[in-house]
């Protein structure tokens, strides 16, 4: 966890001024997270890369379900931030404004990356330097990285994906797989989980790959209180998905 980073900013954000592209609202989220911190809590920040044509449901339905961990313990919970290009507002492609915690260059690192797809995923956005330099750095330093619908694309564009296993909206999974042939594309699952990259398909579905990550962290128990919080039907049994297992896939290589 960040938990140092936070807890200086939370500390010192009232006596100097806030660097550029960070608004009052992250002040407020890192004094939150300090006080959590100092009376010994966890929390793990997550940031949603928001930028101009990202679709609702990619940004909000993880952003709702990694919100929704505070309600369940107040002392060990996920803080979702929206980091955009400038720490400015950003229209979907729906039309909503949306405003952000962070600028690229102002985001403290993050345990938790997330990727929504936006109208540019598959062509202007993979030539966009800065986006796809913030996404690299920060998901290399992350404990997890998610990507919703075609937010796989700007991943793979970075190389992280050379050489696993993913998935993507169904519709342009063979692009995804034309324009990577490294990574390894599949049209049967919902969800892949490789290493520590979750990839999924969006949509209506866009929910289901921060369920899995709450399940994953805290058992069963807590990921049903989020889900009937949400009115979600959850039932991992029920999604098909994947698990790649690389450490027995490794054990069965050195065995031959």
């Amino acid at each position: 966890m960040r938990l140092v980073a936070l807890a200086l900013a939370g500390t010192l954000a009232a006596c100097q001024a806030p660097p550029t592209g960070t608004s009052a609202e992250a002040r407020s989220v890192e004094a939150r997270i300090a006080e959590v911190e100092r009376k010994g809590g966890t929390v793990r920040l997550a940031a949603f890369v928001a930028i101009d044509g990202v679709f609702n449901s990619e940004l909000m339905a993880p952003y709702d379900v990694l919100h929704h961990t505070r309600f369940r313990d107040e002392a060990d919970y996920v803080e979702p931030v929206v980091v955009s290009p400038d720490g400015g507002p950003v229209t979907t492609f729906e039309g909503l404004t949306v405003a952000a915690h962070y600028s690229f260059d102002a985001a403290p690192p993050a345990d938790i990356l997330v990727i929504p797809s936006a109208d540019g995923s598959m062509s202007a956005d993979l030539e966009d330097g800065a986006y796809l330099g913030y996404i690299a750095r920060t998901a290399e330093a992350a404990e997890w990285v998610i990507t919703v619908c075609d937010g796989a694309f700007p991943l793979a564009a970075t190389g992280m994906l050379d050489g696993r296993v993913a998935t993507t909206f169904p519709a342009d999974r063979a692009a995804l797989a034309d324009r990577f042939p490294a990574v390894d594309v599949r049209d049967d699952v919902r969800l892949v989980v490789d290493g520590k990259y979750i990839t999924s398909v969006g949509g209506a579905m866009s929910y289901e790959p921060a369920f899995w990550l709450v399940e994953h962290l805290w058992g069963p128990e807590r990921v049903a209180g989020n889900a009937e919080g949400l009115v979600w039907p959850w039932d991992p049994a029920a999604l098909p998905h994947l698990v790649v297992d690389r450490d027995s896939a490794r054990l069965g290589a050195e065995a031959e």
